[in-house]
């Protein structure tokens, strides 16, 4: 799934909708875990999202750029 995201932009708490690699294209990503940890992620960067249940992340675009990014489902 291509994702394609404004900046800034802000997705509150929520968790990913299953195992998936995201691959970012451009624009910068920041993502931050319940307990205040943050990360950014460039083009060219692969996460992979795992957190089904519990508190889950936010999600931020961030910069000058719009954020586009490759979601990839991994197997169960």
């Amino acid at each position: 799934t291509l994702g394609r995201r404004p900046s800034p932009s802000f997705s509150d708490y929520h968790t990913a909708p299953r195992r998936q690699y995201v691959a970012m294209l451009s624009g910068t990503a920041e993502f931050e875990t319940a307990d205040g940890t943050k990360k950014q992620l460039l083009a060219g960067d692969v996460l992979v999202a795992e957190d089904l249940t519990g508190h889950g992340h936010i999600a931020r675009s961030i910069g000058d750029d719009f954020r586009v990014s490759l979601a990839v489902p991994l197997k169960d």
